[in-house]
């Protein structure tokens, strides 16, 4: 088993300071009420799936169930959190009591309109639909991109043990299952999300999913993957040519992967997220399929594989330090083929440094 995770790679979280940069964005009246599993993995480390966070400048409550009364207690120490623990077995009471006539800032992620409802009959201060915290994780420590650097290295590794498969006779399923189980081996938990195997024409849909169809000569082939360690998340697409490249097809590829050299050669703090879009977007117009870039140019990624900032033509956010974004331009031609390169970025305070590693020689 080639395990790349050690205990001595990774150095504890501590999240010691994120109830003071929470309750730097509200006032002595007002609190913050977050239910997102992710949220609430931030600011506690807790990963169970029953989590409500309650925070104001008094209080900072990680309210629970008695599934949880162990797990939680642990994960709070281990972390650093100063989250106080309440079993519970009413979190909307227990917010009541808790929050009194305080405006809440409701953390609206992921928040069913059942339980908006619920909290807006028990709580007796006004609700604001909010995000507070999307801005604080968009800010990486060195913890968190120290394990998001490590999955992007576990991917990086795994995908190099599946290259040899594309020779044989395989489907997009049997190579995206290969692909799954070396991450794991390597010492992932899981995979990032669905890994995408997309060949032939499937490569024309950007979110296709791996099916029993078999891998051809001809055929390119885009491959969507990442792993978690620790709960974050690493993301890198990788476009491969079946075979000899017809010349459209290192047309296709020279373009998308000089529209992403565009984007990354002006990666770093201050710069415009909507700049970043255009200057990619303008190479692959300039081509003449602008209409097949079929959507933003980067991502943030950490606990979850969306994260802030958004990097797009309507966005009005700016690179900072700390930022782990992705450039990822493509073209997809309905119905015949797609062509998509993607890597991971840390901005640092000069520029940014690569975290995905994989070669980008299209010929499998």
């Amino acid at each position: 088993m080639n395990c790349l995770r050690t205990e001595e790679a990774l150095s504890p979280l501590n999240l010691s300071d994120r109830s003071d940069k929470v309750r730097s964005q509200i006032s002595k009246s007002e609190a913050v009420v977050v239910m997102d599993p992710s949220n609430v993995q931030w600011m506690t480390g807790f990963t169970g799936s029953n989590g409500t966070i309650y925070i104001d400048h008094e209080r900072f409550v990680l309210i629970t169930d008695q599934r949880y009364q162990e797990q939680g207690p642990l994960q709070i120490m281990q972390s650093r959190s100063t989250a106080e623990l309440s079993i519970s077995k009413n979190s909307i009471e227990d917010l009541s009591k808790l929050a009194g006539r305080k405006t809440i800032k409701l953390d609206s992620n992921q928040v069913t309109w059942a339980t908006a409802v619920r909290l807006g009959e028990i709580l007796a201060g006004e609700i604001v639909p909010s995000d507070p915290l999307s801005g604080l994780r968009a800010l990486k420590d060195q913890c968190e991109i120290d394990r998001i650097s490590l999955a992007a290295k576990i991917v990086d590794h795994a995908l190099k043990d599946t290259i040899p498969l594309f020779s044989q006779k395989v489907s997009e399923m049997e190579v995206a299952t290969h692909l799954d189980n070396k991450i794991r081996e390597y010492g992932a938990s899981e995979s990032a999300y669905k890994t995408i195997v997309a060949s032939g024409v499937n490569s024309s849909k950007p979110h296709a999913q791996p099916s029993e169809k078999q891998i051809e000569q001809g055929d390119l082939l885009i491959i969507d993957v990442g792993a978690v360690v620790d709960g974050y998340r690493s993301d890198m697409t990788r476009t491969f040519v079946i075979g000899k490249p017809t010349d459209l097809q290192e047309n296709y590829l020279g373009v998308v992967l000089e529209a992403q050299q565009e984007g990354i050669r002006i990666l770093e703090p201050d710069m415009p997220c909507a700049e970043i879009d255009r200057r990619c977007r303008t190479i692959i117009e300039e081509a003449g399929w602008g209409s097949s870039f079929i959507h933003g140019t980067g991502h943030g990624v950490g606990l979850d594989i969306h994260e802030s900032p958004a990097i797009n033509s309507q966005s009005k956010e700016k690179l900072l330090t700390g930022m782990v974004v992705t450039i990822e331009p493509g073209i997809y031609f309905t119905d015949s083929c797609g062509v998509r390169w993607e890597d991971l970025y840390e901005i640092t305070e000069t520029g940014a440094r690569q975290l995905t590693l994989s070669g980008k020689s299209p010929q499998a």
